[in-house]
């Protein structure tokens, strides 16, 4: 039935090669990128989080692409991926360590190895999702993690084998140390060259301690990140790409003492406090035009927990820097031991609804050019994935989350919501 011809090794290279082109087109195209004011919002996701959600050892790539649709249906402008802390990490490398090797006996971890043993990784899968979706991808960091605290640099080969670099009495390595700097630095140029990501995000929120000594030490922090800046624009030209974005996310104020009569809702220092003290230059990093955009931010504040958005986009007014404080999931009217917030619980959905509305609009008429979120978890609603996280968060809650996320980025289409009787319109 059907007639076969033979076809030269030449033109099999040949034809391998066009396809090679057209599919870094067809990539370069659905990765172009906004301006840095015009992002929208910036959803910054945990590492782990699909993988704890999945069917862990009997995880696939299909189920974990899933995942990141879910996501994906908040509609942010850009998400940050973390992908490590910033070692362990959560893809193939051979300068970090993959976050299974040394935490097997988890749930998260055995997801990833079951991936990995697919061939891939949970970067990749979130680049293929986001590429289908178009959504721009960063590669984020959390710059000096001590999620695992006495746990953290067993989890890493670098740390194990370099426990006398650590801060003291911390959890986590300096980067005042030569040798933790320069493993740093080839762990950034690994991912942007390894994976087709739109840039990097440097998290110096998750978490307190960045480097010793910062009031001296703060340069060190600020040739990472010009380094980086350099790294990044030197890939964008290998790569046929107009820019790669290098956004952080930082300190709630710029300089001065925290106090809760200013900030209600937030955590004592050393949770929060400002950049100057986590010796976070960003006044060099901005007026160097190091950076695409800032998310100044608290660490896990109850309602209102929001920043100085103000004084950050007078720092960046004559610049083409975006402005994307965070906010945050939780009020302060909601206690550890309430019921979970259900969608037909009308009154609380209400209430969240409008406090929700309100902090997003805060943030706008103090001058922020989008909106930004941090584990706001939409996709562990129920039915989405086999072992949805925090139950304590409702479906009602989580629901309101995605809807409003999807509204985010048009200030105009939230006071509507904002002013309208409509709670999520599933329920209309």
């Amino acid at each position: 039935m059907f007639d076969f011809i033979e076809i030269s090794p030449e033109l099999i290279v040949f034809g391998a090669a066009m396809l090679a082109m057209m599919l870094v087109v067809v990539f370069s195209a659905a990765a172009e990128l906004p301006g840095n004011r015009r992002l929208g919002s910036i959803l910054n996701n945990d590492g782990n989080n699909i993988l704890f959600a999945s069917s862990g050892p009997e995880a696939t790539p299909d189920e974990y692409r899933e995942g990141v649709g879910h996501m994906l249906d908040a509609k942010p402008g850009v998400l940050a991926q973390s992908i490590g802390q910033p070692d362990p990490v959560f893809h193939r490398s051979n300068v970090a360590t993959p976050w299974p090797k040394h935490r097997g006996e988890h749930w998260d971890a055995k997801a990833m190895s079951a991936l990995m043993a697919a061939g891939t990784d949970p970067l990749q899968l979130t680049v293929e999702v986001c590429r289908q979706r178009g959504v721009p991808i960063l590669a984020s960091y959390r710059m000096n993690a001590e999620d695992l605290h006495d746990k953290e640099l067993d989890s890493y080969d670098f740390g194990r084998e370099n426990r006398r670099l650590r801060i003291a009495d911390r959890n986590c390595l300096d980067p005042a140390h030569p040798e933790v700097y320069e493993h740093r630095t080839k762990l950034f140029a690994e991912v942007i060259e390894n994976y087709d990501i739109d840039g990097l995000e440097f998290d110096y929120k998750r978490w307190i301690f960045m480097i010793s000594n910062p009031s001296e030490n703060h340069t060190i922090l600020t040739r990472m990140v010009r380094e980086t800046r350099q790294m990044l624009d030197e890939a964008a030209k290998r790569k046929g790409r107009k820019r790669l974005l290098l956004g952080v996310r930082v300190e709630p104020m710029i300089s001065g003492e925290l106090n809760n009569t200013e900030f209600p809702g937030a955590q004592n220092p050393p949770w929060n406090r400002s950049c100057e003290a986590s010796g976070l230059d960003i006044r060099t990093w901005i007026d160097e035009d190091l950076i695409d955009y800032v998310c100044p931010s608290h660490f896990w504040p109850k309602w209102p927990g929001l920043p100085r958005t103000a004084e950050f986009v007078e720092l960046a007014k004559d610049k083409d820097i975006g402005i994307y404080p965070t906010v945050w999931p939780q009020p302060a009217w909601f206690g550890d031991k309430d019921p979970p917030i259900e969608p037909d619980d009308t009154e609380r959905m209400l209430r969240y609804k409008n406090d929700l509305c309100d902090l997003v609009l805060t943030c706008y008429d103090a001058g922020a050019d989008g909106i930004s979120t941090y584990n706001w978890l939409p996709h562990h609603q129920r039915g989405m994935l086999p072992k949805p996280m925090r139950p304590n968060w409702g479906d009602g809650d989580k629901g309101l989350q995605m809807h409003i996320h999807g509204l985010m980025s048009d200030r105009a289409a939230v006071v509507a919501y904002r002013n309208s009787d409509m709670i999520l319109p599933s329920a209309q």
